[in-house]
């Protein structure tokens, strides 16, 4: 089964996840931004330099746009070398099959690899490590320090909440009704965990709408896309302003109005007026959770990022 990115779906189409108690037990967020689903997502985006593309092809015939990615990139190692390792050792036969039904062998190249040669696989090897380096490496630690700034939010957010609270709030596109988590898909299904639970992963590249893995070993896998604050402004910023630009960055986890100003450097007043001006808006919704206020982007507030 392959990696299923999220599309634009009509209300109420996608997958259903099944939940049991043990499956709730044993959901967990990933400890590290995992470098091969952040690389596969940044290269599925498309918007990188076509001048790499000589030295990248190998990877650019394997993720293409659409909404399918082969399931041979899953590799949940937080270590990139590992996870290379991982991704290579993957059985010739699933690398085949995974080929010709969702690819097809349109290339020298991919028949090469299709057909498992050593060349071929040292030549993936290859490319994934320019793209990593030249794609993801120079801004690791700020994905670092994004991705814990993230995990320490939701489990904060699943401690005074709920397990399966934090989930329906993960983004728009999915929603929480017990004993089911709901992700928007123009591909429809309903699936069972039986017990193995889900590892979520936020991603901080590539990604602007939910990804599953539902057969990955050995628990499938639930990303969704965090926005890390950008250094540098740009047509957002003109149009908003730098501080409001960076207030709606920072909404892409829902924060309460003091954990807002903490985390933009601005005092309680001002990031409670950019909150307001932008519900007021439509990009940002506003609910009470006992005696505090939180914040999260609408769907309108996510299309305007991305």
């Amino acid at each position: 089964m392959p990696i299923v990115l999220s599309e634009s779906a009509s209300r109420g189409r996608g997958l259903t996840i099944l939940f049991e108690l043990e499956d709730l037990a044993r959901t967990r967020f990933a400890p590290a931004p995992l470098p091969m689903y952040e690389l596969v997502f940044a290269m599925h985006r498309g918007d990188w330099d076509r001048l790499l593309l000589p030295r990248i092809r190998p990877l650019a015939e394997l993720v293409r746009p659409g909404r399918f990615v082969p399931d041979f990139f899953d590799s949940a190692r937080p270590d990139f070398d590992e996870a290379v390792r991982e991704v290579l050792d993957v059985p010739a036969t699933r690398v085949r099959d995974q080929i010709v039904s969702m690819l097809g062998t349109t290339s020298p190249w991919l028949r090469s690899y299709a057909a498992g040669t050593p060349a071929s696989r040292q030549e993936l090897r290859s490319a994934l490590t320019t793209a990593f380096r030249e794609l993801l490496a120079p801004n690791w630690a700020r994905t670092r320090q994004a991705f814990d700034a993230e995990v320490r939010l939701r489990s904060a957010q699943a401690v005074s909440r709920g397990l399966g609270d934090l989930l329906g709030h993960l983004h728009p596109s999915i929603s929480w009704t017990p004993p089911a988590l709901h992700v928007e898909l123009a591909w429809e299904a309903e699936i069972s965990l039986r017990g193995t639970g889900m590892l979520v992963v936020p991603v901080l590249n590539g990604l602007t709408r939910p990804a599953v893995s539902m057969f990955a070993e050995p628990q499938p896998l639930l990303f969704y896309p965090v926005t890390a604050p950008q250094p540098s402004g740009g047509s957002l910023e003109l149009a908003l302003g730098r501080t409001r630009t960076l207030v709606l960055r920072a909404l892409t986890s829902e924060r309460t109005t003091t954990e807002l100003a903490r985390h933009v450097g601005i005092s309680l007043p001002t990031a409670s007026q950019h909150a307001t001006a932008l519900r007021t808006a439509g990009f940002v919704s506003t609910h009470r959770n006992g005696r505090s206020v939180r914040h999260r982007l609408t769907r309108r507030g996510w299309e305007l990022l991305n």
